[in-house]
């Protein structure tokens, strides 16, 4: 899988170019490579451990878990503009890629009764 459609976000890895409608996103590697593995499992968790594994190609030290946040809010603000997904940061657990249309309806009620903040999300495999 070479080439991700994703609502108006359009991500080729072959090329190395990611387009929000008709406007190029220039991304660092890393951001790249964050985007594409968010992208591959979207609405699916990906534990902050693995995401740091996968690029950095080692197990996580600490202060590593820091880089990963600020590679991801540098995302965040370049993917500003992409419909209907985005970044959801899973407290405790990760990242992932959630659509927001389909977030908002699949919501249901916690087991209290109250209405979640997160939608529901499968695991990664």
């Amino acid at each position: 899988m070479s080439r991700i459609t994703l609502g108006n976000v359009s991500i080729d890895r072959d090329r190395f170019e990611v387009w929000i409608d008709v406007r190029r996103i220039d991304l660092t590697f890393v951001e790249f490579e964050l985007l594409f593995l968010l992208a591959k499992n979207a609405g699916k968790v990906l534990a902050r451990s693995r995401l740091l594994e996968a690029i950095w190609k080692e197990r996580p030290s600490q202060g590593e878990d820091r880089k990963l946040t600020v590679h991801m809010s540098r995302l965040r603000k370049k993917m500003r503009g992409s419909r209907p997904w985005h970044i959801e940061t899973i407290t405790k657990r990760g990242y992932a890629l959630v659509d927001r249309e389909e977030a908002e309806i699949e919501r249901a009620p916690d087991q209290g009764g109250r209405q979640r903040s997160t939608p529901p999300l499968g695991e990664l495999a």
